[in-house]
């Protein structure tokens, strides 16, 4: 078994022998691997202890064996927490669980801390290029296919190895991987707007660094999903482009880059919606509304 693995079974575990020892305790998993790992531990060592599946999110759905795996290491957790409507239904119908247990709460944070330096300062004047930041269900591809069309067009990437491995980027692209957050909300806000390729039209990706951007006042161009629909409204808060369409995309990205002021004022629109939509106070809430009735 890989080493992740056992660390979190390990985890679990803890956890589900620190909350046998209280009759009030609620047990918290983040994401579905470790939701699986206490549920099946829980089932054994606190039946009685209510569990949540907090951040409850797949880039690609599980089929096969992993399917049904997940269906049985599932069942019994009493509610599941998504960032988005579009995936209540979805988990629902794929892993049977009923569907009142899957609650929506919308993605929230505190607005990110850029840092005073990125690794593109002295080398592109802050609103002189795009940028594309993130790792999880993006389609790095098609944005490539449409910097050979842009050359004038500056563009920064920020994202993990895996995201980016085997493609080919023009020369006013340039590609980081793994940066420090400060050092990539940085290159964001010195940027003239962001861009998130995502995969699909409904891929559930991409929340952290689009409600990030919006509390920024980062201007934003984003794939039309269904996955973040409850967070973008097309000509309001962002632009919305088809998935896969080259011809979408290359005509928003113009859009952003000659239409400045037009993209800033778009930009203050969605940070002033984010600033009450995605307040860290609702989670908190969320968290002691379940504490009161646990107690």
């Amino acid at each position: 078994m890989p080493r992740p693995a056992l660390a979190r079974w390990r985890a679990a575990w803890m956890a589900a022998m620190a909350a046998r020892t209280r009759k009030d305790a609620i047990l918290v998993s983040h994401l579905p691997a470790m939701a699986a790992a206490t549920n099946l531990l829980r089932r054994t060592i606190c039946p009685n202890t209510r569990q949540i599946a907090f951040a409850f999110n797949f880039t690609d759905l599980p089929q096969g064996w992993r399917r049904a795996w997940f269906e049985y290491a599932l069942r019994g957790i009493d509610e599941f927490v998504v960032f988005s409507r579009f995936e209540q239904p979805l988990y629902a119908a794929h892993f049977g669980i009923p569907e009142e247990h899957i609650r929506f709460l919308p993605w929230a944070m505190d607005r990110p801390e850029p840092g005073p330096n990125s690794p593109v300062q002295g080398l592109l004047a802050p609103g002189s290029y795009l940028c594309a930041i993130g790792g999880e269900g993006r389609d790095y591809a098609l944005l490539a296919e449409v910097m050979r069309r842009m050359p004038e067009v500056p563009l920064v990437i920020v994202a993990r190895p895996y995201s980016i491995a085997g493609l080919n980027f023009p020369p006013n692209v340039r590609v980081f991987t793994n940066l420090p957050a400060p050092e990539t909300w940085r290159i964001a806000v010195d940027s003239r707007g962001l861009v998130i390729p995502l995969k699909t039209d409904t891929t559930a990706c991409g929340h952290i660094t689009l409600v990030g951007a919006q509390l920024l006042g980062v201007p934003l161009v984003i794939t039309r999903s269904r996955g973040v629909e409850d967070y973008v409204t097309e000509g309001e808060t962002a632009r919305l482009v088809m998935a896969g369409d080259a011809d979408s995309l290359y005509d928003a990205l113009g859009w952003l880059h000659h239409q400045p002021e037009a993209a800033r004022a778009m930009a203050q629109r969605a940070c002033n919606l984010a600033e009450e939509r995605s307040r860290l106070e609702i989670w908190v809430r969320y968290f002691a509304d379940h504490q009161s009735t646990a107690a």
